[in-house]
């Protein structure tokens, strides 16, 4: 197979780095591409290349941080918006959200039109922030792009995250003054943002229960074992008007395969202590729990319901009944 020099070194340099590899020159464009038909490497953006196997090692945020590395190098100018800001902020939030694109700001409208790469979003003004030296919009920008832009359950991570990172609602709201344009989503996302949410799973199966009509619970709950003492704290919890308890638990696939999460325990560990905090629920008069995985999230129905049928009420029959207790 013929190697080209230059380009090995290219690949070597860009691997310290931490970017993709680009062709600076024609030369350097015609051995990626070739070695990408070879399958030797992976091309990930235009004219971005990386070696498959250091591909897949990477990690979803890591994936965005490098092409946002590597088109920084190549556009220095342009301030990164939308959900790659919020990537690189470190907002959590569903990766689909990317779809092989990256979203910069731009400061006139009608111009430079998106394509399958690039979207644009207006941001007059734009004053970046610079994170490990990309430049950025600031966490409150971030928030309202992605709020005006992206449906409310997939938003609600973002917005949960960009709070418990020390964005500030003050902020948001100044955004929104300045705006014209009807920014309802962004008011509807402060009202049931909440920075006690501890992961973006967490936050994705709240927005859901929210556009699932159903009544929204507290999050992060303790509750303790009667006969043990053992102190479990729940995703959600349920304090129904009848006095019934329901707790949700959103079961990532990482809390049984993660040795930090799970005090290296292995899953049968892992799945053998699920079972005792159950037990200990139960003796805590816990009338229901309900699980459910990432995937029951994304498709919603199978987490409504699985909620609807443990018992949880409509929003709206919650709200009657706690109406008619003032009358």
């Amino acid at each position: 197979m013929k190697h080209h020099k230059e380009v090995d070194a290219l690949i070597a340099q860009a691997e310290a780095a931490g970017i993709c590899i680009y062709g600076r020159t024609k030369s350097h464009c015609s051995a990626l591409i070739r070695r990408a038909k070879e399958l030797e490497l992976k091309r990930v953006f235009p004219n971005m290349y990386v070696k498959p196997e250091y591909w897949n090692a990477l990690k979803p945020d890591e994936r965005i941080q490098h092409v946002a590395c590597t088109l920084h190098l190549k556009h220095p100018n342009w301030v990164f918006a939308g959900v790659t800001a919020a990537a690189l902020h470190g907002f959590e939030h569903p990766w689909h959200l990317h779809a092989g694109s990256v979203t910069i700001a731009t400061a006139s409208q009608g111009t430079n039109a998106n394509n399958a790469n690039i979207k644009r979003v207006f941001v007059p003004h734009c004053a970046p922030e610079y994170v490990n030296g990309i430049p950025v919009t600031n966490g409150a920008q971030t928030v309202v792009d992605c709020g005006l832009s992206t449906d409310f359950r997939f938003a609600l991570p973002i917005i949960d995250s960009a709070l418990r990172k020390g964005t500030a609602i003050a902020d948001i709201l100044s955004i929104c003054s300045t705006m014209h344009r009807d920014c309802t989503p962004i008011f509807r996302l402060l009202h049931y943002a909440n920075p006690a949410s501890e992961n973006g799973g967490e936050s994705l199966g709240r927005g859901t229960i929210v556009e699932g009509g159903l009544m929204v619970p507290e999050l992060q709950q303790d509750i303790t074992d009667p006969q043990t003492g053992a102190l479990y704290r729940v995703d959600y919890l349920w304090r129904l008007p009848d006095g019934r308890l329901i707790v949700g638990e959103y079961d990532g696939y990482e809390k049984y395969t993660n040795p930090n999460m799970n005090d290296r325990r292995g899953i049968q560990g892992a799945v053998h202590a699920e079972k005792e905090r159950e037990t200990g629920l139960y003796r805590a008069k816990v009338d229901s729990i309900v699980r459910f995985t990432y995937e029951d999230v994304l498709k919603q129905h199978p987490m409504i319901n699985k909620l609807r049928a443990a018992g949880v009420p409509d929003a709206t029959m919650v709200m009657r009944q706690q109406s008619s207790e003032y009358v």
